[in-house]
């Protein structure tokens, strides 16, 4: 079988069950998963049990990690720490405060700190430039990769920018909550195989109530 990738977003988050929750925060830009959330991460990694992934990537917030490494749990994987995918904030100067590294060691176990990243993050950045980061991010990690099927996990507005870079498709893309994309390479370049799927999940309503779009 030819490559294929699996682009996943994160599950519900603390911040949209309790909108004021930022006020008060240590870190308001890295939200962790809600307690539906975590569910929708759990079923989501079930859901792709079944699937030849060799790899998988995460953005480096939070709510990413929590989900990659349900994933990881469920596919008996290592999880990649990617900040090329991670999340498009164009209103903000400089690098947002995240869970330091001795906080994601204790929490995550799966965690591979011998990675050597294929992409950065640099702050501020355009809603455009993120999406392109995104997608050159993701076409170094194919390339680098050439034999194996890849997964990553990232965030509503990144799942935008891989899936538009990649296959250059340009209709507006809807990307539900723990959704999956499913993209394979053919020798005609990158298609979509499956997009915006939420099947896996109990409680499609609350994922699709909070879908990114663009």
């Amino acid at each position: 079988m030819s490559q294929r990738i699996w682009i996943v977003r994160h599950g519900n988050r603390e911040d949209f069950q309790n909108p004021g929750w930022a006020r008060t925060a240590e870190r308001p830009y890295d939200p962790a998963l809600s307690a539906d959330g975590e569910t929708q991460a759990q079923e989501v990694g079930r859901s792709l049990r079944s699937e030849p992934v060799d790899y998988i990537f995460a953005s480096p917030y939070l709510r990413t990690i929590q989900t990659a490494s349900h994933i990881a749990d469920a596919l008996d994987l290592p999880v990649r720490l990617e900040p090329g995918i991670g999340e498009i904030l164009p209103d903000i100067q400089g690098m947002p405060a995240l869970l330091s590294r001795g906080e994601r060691a204790q929490r995550f176990p799966r965690i591979d700190w011998n990675y050597n990243a294929a992409g950065c993050l640099s702050y501020p950045e355009s809603s455009d430039a993120g999406h392109i980061r995104a997608a050159v991010t993701a076409k170094a990690l194919t390339a680098r990769y050439p034999a194996k099927n890849l997964l990553m996990v990232t965030h509503g507005a990144p799942v935008v920018g891989i899936v538009k870079g990649l296959t250059g498709v340009t209709e507006r893309i809807t990307v539900p909550l723990c959704c999956i994309f499913t993209l394979q390479r053919s020798s005609e370049g990158w298609h979509v195989v499956q997009s915006s799927v939420t099947s896996h999940l109990s409680n499609p309503e609350t994922s699709r109530r909070y879908a990114h779009s663009g």
